[in-house]
């Protein structure tokens, strides 16, 4: 992943994305270099196999027919297995270019033979697959399925593909999350992997019964699973892995305004967040400070420059490794990004805005 200028991005990007109106790409996630690498040494390959197999045109007479037969053509099969080498290095670089995902304001575009340019609202399931070990947890994909039926996927092949994915799963439960609300309210039964729900309350496919909304508690959502829970049992009513999984936090928006709708106390699925002094102190109406940026009730305040941005302007907000970025709605689409070395407590400032956003979505 690199931050780009809109100078270091290709004219043929820069044309789609202004073609599609995704805005200007600013962030490139490409994989490592090591097919740049095979390019490089596929040459080498080629030129030592050219220099091995002249030497030998040129001294056959002088010295290699003096030679065992089996000792010239070992030299011989030498150069050609160089040759072979340097074939196979650059065969793969060009029957499978690498994927490279241009992230935009409003989509990205998904490049390896051609452009496929997605818009945020045309994303209809997202998904992530996971390989869990005893040891740790690891992700190896995201699968994106646009509205025409055209499915993508991402490797993690793709340096920083957490966060990539977790900024996709912010914009698609933005834009998702109002339309599932107002089929939910229509009286559509909506189905996610084996999990279906409706207004009468939740159906799983290896569970042989209803769930009823007066029965449900809560939800618990971990690394690798989501569980709910009913009323009297400290056990998971059912534990859904979120490999494959679609569209988990449009489901977990989804289950709690109809726990809401339903009048039911909900336990907040993160007891952490929900016990954290630091939100208590937000929701008192109290300035928070991270360095570079406050934040309260109001909004957000870029210290540097004097910008203030109201919740209601912020469509996403990333706390990454080295860097914060902040994308505004609207018609211009502003993108504000922070060194990480400039903001203090930046757990607690991602679980703040985590919080604050995702009670907009509700």
């Amino acid at each position: 992943m690199r931050l780009t200028s809109e100078k270091q991005i290709p004219h043929k990007i820069q044309t789609c994305a202004h073609a599609h109106q995704l805005g200007v790409p600013r962030i490139v996630y490409e994989p490592l270099s090591s097919s740049r690498l095979s390019l490089f040494l596929s040459p080498l390959a080629f030129v030592v196999s050219a220099l091995i197999i002249s030497a030998y045109a040129t001294f056959y007479d002088q010295i290699f027919s003096w030679w065992p037969l089996w000792q010239s053509w070992m030299v011989l099969g030498i150069g050609v297995a160089w040759f072979l080498i340097g074939f196979w290095m650059l065969l793969p670089p060009l029957l499978t270019p690498p994927l490279r995902i241009f992230l935009c304001p409003r989509g990205l575009i998904y490049m390896r033979y051609g452009c496929d340019v997605i818009h945020w609202q045309d994303i209809v399931q997202l998904s992530k697959v996971l390989k869990v070990s005893q040891a740790s947890t690891l992700l190896t994909q995201y699968t994106l399925l646009r509205s025409d039926g055209t499915l993508f996927v991402l490797d993690n092949d793709l340096p920083h593909l957490d966060r990539l994915g977790g900024f996709m799963e912010r914009e698609v439960c933005r834009h998702l999350l109002p339309q599932v609300l107002a089929q939910y309210n229509a009286g559509s039964v909506l189905t996610f992997g084996p999990l279906a729900v409706s207004r009468s309350g939740l159906a799983v496919e290896k569970v042989q019964r209803l769930l009823p909304w007066s029965e449900y508690e809560r939800l618990s959502l971990d690394e690798t699973s989501l569980s709910l829970y009913c009323y009297g049992n400290s056990w998971a009513w059912a534990t859904l892995s979120l490999s494959g999984l679609p569209n988990v936090w449009v489901l977990k928006g989804l289950l709690e305004y109809a726990a809401k709708q339903a009048r039911v106390p909900l336990v907040e699925s993160s007891p952490v967040i929900s016990q954290s002094p630091h939100i208590a102190l937000y929701e008192s109406g109290a300035t928070l400070s991270f360095g570079a940026l406050s934040l309260n009730r109001e909004g957000v305040l870029l210290k540097q420059g004097a910008r203030f941005m109201a919740w209601d302007e912020i469509a996403s907000f990333g706390v990454g490794e080295h860097e914060v970025i902040i994308k505004c709605d609207g018609s211009t689409h502003e993108w504000y990004t922070l060194p990480l070395w400039a903001i203090t407590d930046a757990p607690i400032l991602a679980q703040i805005t985590d919080y604050v956003l995702f009670q907009q979505y509700l």
